[in-house]
């Protein structure tokens, strides 16, 4: 228990209060609250750490959200991101387990910079999301579900290009996103990079995530499309410069 008995009370503390403010922002946007709580515990336990230890933790954010958001959830979509999805997930998540912590970081920063013009892409041209456009999208979103927490961020102008409103998109990631995390649970079981500590911060974090995604839910009930995006895309320049610090710093 040696990362554990580094973490001392004040640590713990802030670990708690950030894993439910970030429950909160994952309930009213469903993406955006694993990235940033990932950002947040990279800078007290390491981001080859801070993965696994999310991992686990969005096992029960993902899994409250799905029980609060089940009557929203389009299973047909769900099923077809899947199938095309896992393949490479369980490819990429192997892959992150020998990579470098730095190199980790530096594809973060990547992952969320490209994410930014993509979306206003998707917006200014309205997308139109047919069955075999969302297929190649899957597979490309697999090998980043391998790899880093949140990329829900590539996957977002796909699904909404369906025609899905904002609470079918959040009870579908939460679906969708559930079965990815056990996929890269159970490979990284596999590895060395996961150990009974981390598990034990997985579930500390994730548990207190489950309040806050419900709370999350009355805000996101009360919050404009535009104002959802513009949350969303002010996090996500924040967690940006975090992981270029990671990378660079």
């Amino acid at each position: 228990m040696e990362l554990l008995s580094e973490v001392n009370l004040w640590l713990c503390l802030v670990i708690i209060v950030s894993a439910f403010i970030t429950g909160i922002l994952h309930g009213a946007t469903g993406m955006l609250g694993g990235i940033v709580m990932t950002a947040l515990l990279s800078q007290i336990i390491g981001i080859k750490q801070a993965v696994p230890v999310m991992t686990c933790a969005l096992l029960f954010s993902h899994t409250s959200r799905l029980v609060i958001y089940w009557k929203n959830v389009d299973w047909p979509i769900t099923a077809r991101v899947l199938i095309f999805g896992s393949p490479s997930l369980i490819f990429g998540a192997y892959l992150f387990s020998i990579l470098d912590p730095r190199i980790i970081a530096f594809v973060f920063a990547c992952f969320l910079i490209f994410s930014i013009p993509m979306k206003y892409y998707a917006r200014q041209h309205n997308i139109k999301t047919g069955p075999k456009l969302l297929s190649f999208a899957s597979a490309i979103w697999g090998m980043l579900a391998g790899n880093v927490v949140g990329p829900g961020f590539f996957l977002a102008p796909f699904l909404l290009g369906t025609g899905i409103n904002r609470l079918a998109f959040v009870g579908t990631m939460a679906a969708i996103t559930l079965v990815m995390n056990s996929m890269k649970l159970a490979v990284f079981g596999s590895t060395d990079i996961l150990n009974i500590e981390l598990l034990i911060i997985g579930a500390v974090v994730g548990l207190c995530t489950v309040p806050g995604n419900w709370l999350g839910k009355r805000i996101l009930q009360k919050l404009s499309d535009d104002l959802h995006r513009y949350i969303v895309d002010s996090f996500t320049v924040l967690v940006i410069f975090n992981f270029l610090y990671l990378a660079f710093g």
